[in-house]
């Protein structure tokens, strides 16, 4: 009578086990994990450089907009003549000669801004990718510790229960054993799981800037798929969208016009200056001044040269940069077609399975048809199913995440 309740009780905590996760499973998505993504840009630390990069690039920009301040001059000369004549100047004077590369160089540094631009959001894409799969995978091993723990409560009274029984001579000192180890590899499977946990929530928090109290009850979204009929509708996706294409073309028309400013910048200075002037004795008058500046030889030979060894790199970058690109598009689409394929065809609700084997691994060891280790291998067998399911939901997540980042589609898009 005691194994027949003690079997129930059994029978009963492996359906609430499995149930328990099935509703998890279908708890409507929270907003948890998106408002953790759309926050990065605030919170997370690993973007700070690129932001400091963007923002002194923007400030570059500013600057070279701006037109050089003019300068005030004052002179005083004696004449020597026989009046003792003496010259007083007082003026403005404007240097005129940025003007021959002002265009050129206020568009390369706003191309310059733009590169910064296009490489922060490249690095944010990146990282919200990161976070989401990580968010993922913390996600399944709290889920496989908690049910662990439940099967681990199992197991430990069906000991209690077989030590009894073999007090009562109802079981052999081997059937004891066996089910000792089998709670202590269980235990072991646990701690295992815990230390995997905690690495994951570490690079969580290390990832998002957010301490793990918040990031230990984030709760998921579906991920919805992208909806690219072949490879070629991906990767003319990636053309226009990809930020490090982006990135790359900028930083060519950069180079183009920091060539084009430090050929302008070969070309003489000149300025102007307009003041008053008066003369002691003798009557004053307004001053005009014209300067022009002819190097015998140029100084700035070498920066044209070297905006030319640097517009050379660029040009030879962007046909690298896209070719991985299209290289990871193509890796990212077939990774994405087969995880699609093989969760809808070949992979069948496995956490279903595991209810019902587990249920009928009860009633056959309620009615004597099955050993208490049998049981517990039933009970093992519903862990390990769970774990297949959930594994399978996050490589469905991963590679749509991974294909959305591929093309350059922001993972919050719908």
């Amino acid at each position: 009578m005691r194994l027949g309740h003690f079997c129930t009780s059994l029978l009963t905590g492996a359906f609430f086990v499995c149930m328990f996760f099935e509703r998890a499973s279908a708890q409507a998505p929270s907003p948890a994990l998106r408002e953790v993504i759309a926050a990065l840009d605030s919170t997370a630390p690993l973007l700070a450089e690129a932001r400091a990069e963007m923002a002194q690039a923007r400030a570059a920009w500013t600057g070279s907009r701006a037109f050089p301040n003019p300068a005030l001059f004052a002179t005083q000369e004696a004449l020597n003549d026989a009046a003792n004549t003496t010259e007083r100047v007082l003026g403005v004077r404007q240097n005129f000669g940025f003007l021959w590369s002002y265009s050129a160089q206020s568009g390369a540094a706003r191309a310059a801004y733009d590169v910064e631009q296009a490489r922060y959001i490249e690095a944010r894409q990146a990282l919200a990718a990161e976070v989401a799969i990580q968010a993922y995978e913390f996600d399944r091993l709290m889920r496989q510790i908690a049910a662990m723990d439940s099967v681990l409560a199992q197991a430990e009274r069906l000991a209690a229960a077989t030590s009894a029984r073999r007090v009562a001579g109802d079981a052999a000192p081997y059937d004891e054993l066996r089910i000792q180890l089998e709670v202590i590899q269980l235990q072991q499977q646990r701690v295992e799981l815990e230390r995997e946990a905690h690495a994951v929530l570490t690079e969580l928090v290390t990832l998002t800037g957010r301490n793990a109290d918040e990031l230990s009850a984030l709760r998921l979204f579906v991920f919805k798929a992208p909806d690219f009929a072949t490879e070629a509708d991906a990767a003319n996706f990636a053309h226009e969208h990809r930020a490090v294409l982006t990135e790359v073309k900028r930083n060519e028309d950069a180079g183009r016009k920091t060539l084009a400013a430090a050929k302008w910048n070969q070309l003489p200075d000149f300025s102007l200056g307009i003041g008053t002037k008066a003369v002691v004795p003798g009557d004053g008058g307004v001053y005009f001044e014209g300067e022009l500046e002819i190097p015998l030889w140029s100084q700035r030979r070498s920066a044209r040269h070297a905006a030319a060894s640097a517009l050379y790199g660029a040009e030879r970058a962007r046909s690298a940069v896209l070719t991985n690109v299209d290289q990871e598009v193509h890796s990212a689409f077939k990774q994405w077609q087969l995880v699609e394929t093989l969760s809808a065809d070949s992979h069948p609700d496995l956490a279903d399975s595991a209810i019902v084997n587990m249920g009928r691994g009860a009633r056959l060891y309620l009615e004597g048809e099955m050993a208490a280790l049998e049981l517990i291998d039933a009970l093992r067998t519903g862990i390990e199913a769970q774990d297949a399911a959930l594994k399978m939901r996050n490589a469905v997540a991963e590679a749509r995440v991974n294909l959305r980042r591929a093309v350059g589609l922001d993972i919050l898009e719908n």
